[in-house]
């Protein structure tokens, strides 16, 4: 992914209206809010992305059973308040509304 990876996603996000963000690398899920401070990007670093309220979990471990209680994430899942990822790092990500 490029460097101005914050600035695409940033626009993406206003145009969906939403800064709800998926984003994969090679070993892991993270889901969270794409932090923008003040609505302002010009103060962005262009190789860190930050993520509030965020939970990554481990790709090879992540759950996939269907129940409506089902809580095996919770023992693979991570969760965060404040998180920065190396765009580097990144492998797909998408903006969801």
């Amino acid at each position: 992914m490029g460097k101005a990876i914050s600035k695409t996603i940033k626009k993406i996000c206003e145009k969906v209206g939403s800064n709800k963000i998926m984003i994969v690398t090679n070993n892991l899920k993270i889901d969270g809010n794409f932090y923008i401070e003040d609505g302002k990007c010009e103060e962005c670093h262009e190789d860190i992305l930050t993520l509030t309220d965020a939970t990554v979990c481990r790709l090879n471990d992540y759950c996939t059973c269907e129940d409506d209680d089902c809580s095996c994430d919770d023992y693979v899942c991570f969760r965060y308040d404040w998180l920065n990822i190396s765009v580097d790092k990144i492998v797909v990500y998408s903006v969801l509304g």
